[in-house]
């Protein structure tokens, strides 16, 4: 029987080897190195499979309504990526104030775009320009879920 839970993390050393696994680091930006952000408005939700830390998702308080979620998910934790991201979508929208999450995807990540439009994000736009990866400016997708959506989905 495969089990499957999301934990908060209280110590940011417990999430710390998900900063170099490859298949994460796959996604980094220039201007900061891989590595767990310690930050008020940041909070991570540690991704079990059986027990054991098989990835994370970081969440980025950015306003009174909204929060910004990204997944650091390891290759062992694809077969049930889908379960982790409901279930981070609904400890999302179990906070009674969040009205929106939003994801922001690199461009080219299409896979990581896929999975987020098969949670039930819809694409808002593009940021032209908005990050740095491999010293080229690259735009970032903006991917958007209501609460509505959230409802509607389920």
């Amino acid at each position: 029987m495969i089990s499957l839970s999301l934990e908060h993390v209280k110590d940011l050393h417990t999430i710390s080897d998900l900063f170099d696994d490859p298949y994460i680091t796959r996604v980094g930006h220039d201007h900061r190195a891989a590595a767990p952000i310690d930050h008020p408005n940041v909070k991570y939700l540690s991704a079990r499979l059986n027990g054991e830390q098989v990835g994370a998702f970081m969440i980025i308080e950015s306003g009174f309504i909204e929060i910004d979620i990204h997944a650091l998910l390891t290759k062992r934790a694809l077969p049930h990526s889908r379960e982790f991201g409901k279930m981070c979508l609904m400890w999302a929208f179990a906070q009674q104030h969040i009205q929106r999450v939003t994801a922001y995807i690199i461009d080219g990540l299409n896979t990581a775009k896929n999975y987020c439009m098969k949670l039930g994000f819809k694409n808002e736009g593009m940021r032209r320009d908005a990050c740095m990866k491999n010293g080229a400016l690259i735009g970032v997708h903006i991917l958007g879920m209501t609460r509505q959506d959230w409802r509607a989905a389920k």
